[in-house]
């Protein structure tokens, strides 16, 4: 089981990786992906994973240090919405139509949540190891 969650653990991180220069493509839940995966089985690519540069801009201070600017909010929550609109005027379906803006909104208001310190001021609960073991370097 260790060698396929170091598999996927790799092929998370070169996604995540390649993320940074696509647009839509979201690099931290590649990278946090990344971190349960290899937690999971190998220390020693944990402890690299943590000290990549690339992690620590995107994973460190957006979800630990909670500095992700409110211009990258911005960002995200514009091109949730817009792929949330494909498929909100093409389909029929009248319970789709209710769940997409349902479901842009809760994320609009849990990620204001806790980039303001409204929820989970020790950080995300499944995160509480990994912000643990980066922090005990």
């Amino acid at each position: 089981m260790k060698i396929i969650y170091i598999g996927l653990g790799i092929i998370s991180f070169a996604i995540g990786t390649i993320a940074i220069w696509i647009p839509g493509l979201p690099t931290t839940g590649f990278y946090v992906l990344t971190a349960i995966l290899w937690s999971k089985s190998s220390p020693r690519l944990e402890t690299w994973l943590h000290n990549n540069r690339y992690y620590i801009k995107y994973v460190d201070e957006a979800v630990f240090g909670r500095k992700l600017p409110l211009k990258g909010r911005i960002i995200i929550y514009l091109i949730t919405a817009s792929m949330m609109a494909i498929p909100f005027f093409t389909t029929d379906m009248l319970w789709l139509k209710f769940i997409l803006p349902l479901t842009s909104l809760t994320q609009i208001i849990s990620m204001e949540s806790y980039y303001r310190g409204y929820l989970w001021r020790d950080g995300i609960p499944f995160t509480q190891n990994m912000k643990r073991a980066h922090s005990e370097k």
